[in-house]
C-alpha cells in the first residue's frame, strides 16, 4: 500500500528508529533491522545451531518470530500503537544453519483500527516462506501525542 514516508516527522523517525533497533526479541536471535517505514518493515538474520529443531533444520518458530518482528515494526512506523491478533503462515523450503533469512513486511490495506500485512521469507532471494497478518490499531501514540502533529495523527 503505498504511503509518503517523507512526511513522518523526523524527530519522530530518530525515536522510533531507535526504539526498534532495542527490540529485546530482535537482539535475542541476533537480527538486524535492515529498513522501516510507515507500513513496511525488512529485518535480517543468519540461522545458527541454536536456532534449529532435533532434525537439524531452522525451527519454524525463528522464521515465525523474524516475520512477527517485521510485522511489528511495518504497523507501528506510523507511531501509533499497535498489536498482531493473527498471522497465519507458510513453510516453502526448509532452512539450514549459515543461511540468511530476510523478513520483509508489506503493509496491503489499513484502515483506522486495522491494518492487513503480507510478510515474504527469502534466503538469496527464494521464497521459504510467507504469511498474512492483522495488526490492531490502538488509540495509544508510540512516544507521546505530542509528539505527534494533529495533522499526521487525524491521516494515519
Amino acid at each position: 500500500m503505498p504511503n509518503n514516508s517523507d512526511e513522518l516527522p523526523e524527530s519522530a523517525r530518530q525515536q522510533l528508529d531507535e526504539l526498534f533497533r532495542s527490540d529485546p526479541l530482535m537482539d535475542q536471535l541476533g537480527a538486524e533491522l535492515l529498513m522501516w517505514s510507515p507500513g513496511n518493515a525488512s529485518v535480517q538474520a543468519t540461522i545458527e545451531v541454536a536456532h534449529t529443531n532435533f532434525l537439524g533444520g531452522g525451527h519454524g518458530g525463528i522464521m515465525f518470530s523474524l516475520g512477527d518482528i517485521a510485522m511489528s515494526f511495518a504497523s507501528n512506523g506510523y507511531g501509533r500503537q499497535s498489536v498482531a491478533t493473527q498471522i497465519d503462515i507458510s513453510y516453502h523450503r526448509g532452512v539450514r544453519p549459515g543461511d540468511t533469512i530476510t523478513a520483509t513486511a508489506s503493509e496491503i490495506s489499513r484502515t483506522r483500527r486495522f491494518a492487513h500485512h503480507r510478510v515474504e521469507l527469502t534466503v538469496n532471494d527464494r521464497l521459504v516462506a510467507s504469511a498474512t497478518g492483522t495488526t490492531y490499531r490502538t488509540d495509544e501514540w508510540i512516544l507521546g501525542p505530542d509528539i505527534w502533529p494533529d495533522e499526521w495523527r487525524e491521516k494515519y
